[in-house]
């Protein structure tokens, strides 16, 4: 696991080198982020990660709780850090999690922040009292004999009895960065948005449906209000749309939501059972394409990039538009012609979106450089065009343009 110098650590690790003393430092972080592990070793050491925060949360809403270590002693070249955690309820009870647990063990540097694989995830029930919640961490460098403590909190709070009103725009920002920023409290006003905007389920459509399912998906507290949406469409290519939703929380979860539908809305989801629930291995149009693009803003992973970057390279022959056409006008078009000119337009697709994220969203520049730096990259076509994508994202664009 890499150590790493987060932006939003820095004013931390400036205070431990101004003190020059091993005093083991560290941070609590109560977050909805999914992708830590893969902004540890999937991008370099320079780089900073962005980590969310979240500090309010509802019954049934998965969170995380994640710890980051710094500044400890090394002995032999290992480090041997423990902590001890508590959690302490609205009501003043106070429940010990852990006592003695290896926060950070093993061979290490020492230098900049570490991610601990300490990872505890969480999820409040209805029974549990509203209110602030605490948990504590007590961090003891083994080493050193150096303590820290730690907290982080968040408010417990009911599910709004309305959600807000999501306008196209909004919505788009929504989809496009929750990886970054998760806003969970507005999936609902984006599924209407987007159900008014963009009706149906059609090949343009069908990649933010399943990224729809994908965020619902990570949001079982809202199960319920998407139970309620469902309810309320009233023409077939909307209750096949939130079928679609339905049908891409998994097979498991839309069997358990099944008999709360009406019957219009369950035939839509019957007719929809043979829809992968996931992007398939090969990769068959640029609509697949976009089900990674979904998969990346909505988790932030690593492995949605690294499946764009295979497509560069794509094995097979190629047919440019206008070789196809001028095969067709001849009238020498063969059945094999067809999936070669798909091949050309899935890498033509693939290297487009790829540079235009990447001058976008950092990260998706970050897991670039990392995959080329480290030789991860093996076509040299696809490492050709990921260093030009590099070069163009980190050039300003001209005004007027």
């Amino acid at each position: 696991m890499n150590s790493r110098m987060g932006k939003w650590f820095a004013a931390m690790l400036l205070l431990i080198a101004a003190c020059g003393v091993h005093a083991v430092e560290g941070k609590l972080v109560a977050t909805l982020s999914r992708n830590q592990e893969d902004q540890w070793n999937h991008i370099l050491p320079n780089r900073p990660p962005h980590i969310s925060t979240v500090n309010r949360v509802v019954p049934g809403q998965p969170f995380s709780i994640c710890l980051y270590l710094s500044d400890f002693a090394l002995k032999d070249g290992a480090a041997d850090v423990t902590v001890d955690l508590e959690q302490l309820d609205p009501d003043g009870t106070k429940k010990t999690l852990w006592k003695d647990l290896a926060a950070w063990r093993g061979k290490s540097d020492g230098k900049g922040l570490f991610l601990s694989t300490i990872k505890l995830k969480a999820v409040m029930e209805e029974k549990d009292r509203p209110g602030e919640y605490r948990m504590i961490a007590r961090l003891r460098d083994r080493n050193s004999g150096s303590e820290k403590q730690l907290e982080c909190s968040w408010l417990l709070t009911a599910l709004p009895k309305q959600f807000p009103a999501v306008d196209f725009k909004q919505s788009n920002e929504v989809l496009t960065n929750y990886y970054r920023s998760p806003k969970p409290e507005l999936l609902p006003g984006v599924l209407e948005c987007c159900l008014r905007e963009r009706p149906g389920v059609t090949e343009k459509t069908l990649s933010l449906y399943y990224g729809l399912g994908l965020l619902f998906r990570m949001n079982p507290q809202l199960h319920g209000e998407l139970l309620r949406i469902a309810a309320g469409q009233q023409t077939e290519e909307n209750r096949r749309a939130v079928a679609a939703v339905i049908h891409f929380l998994g097979k498991e979860t839309a069997e358990k939501l099944r008999p709360e539908l009406d019957a219009e809305t369950r035939r839509e989801l019957d007719g929809l059972a043979s829809l992968p629930l996931e992007v398939p291995e090969e990769i068959r149009n640029a609509g697949e394409l976009d089900q990674l693009w979904f998969a990346f803003f909505a988790t932030g992973n690593v492995e949605p990039i690294r499946r764009l970057v295979g497509e560069l390279g794509r094995s097979g022959e190629m047919l440019t538009p206008d070789e196809f056409k001028a095969k067709k006008e001849k009238g020498g078009i063969t059945p094999d012609d067809l999936p070669k000119l798909m091949n050309f337009l899935i890498c033509v697709a693939a290297n487009w979106s790829l540079s235009s994220n990447a001058k976008q969203h950092p990260l998706v520049r970050y897991y670039l450089e990392a995959m080329l730096a480290r030789g991860e990259i093996k076509h040299p076509r696809s490492a050709a065009l990921v260093e030009k994508m590099l070069r163009d994202a980190s050039t300003p664009e001209r005004s007027g343009k």
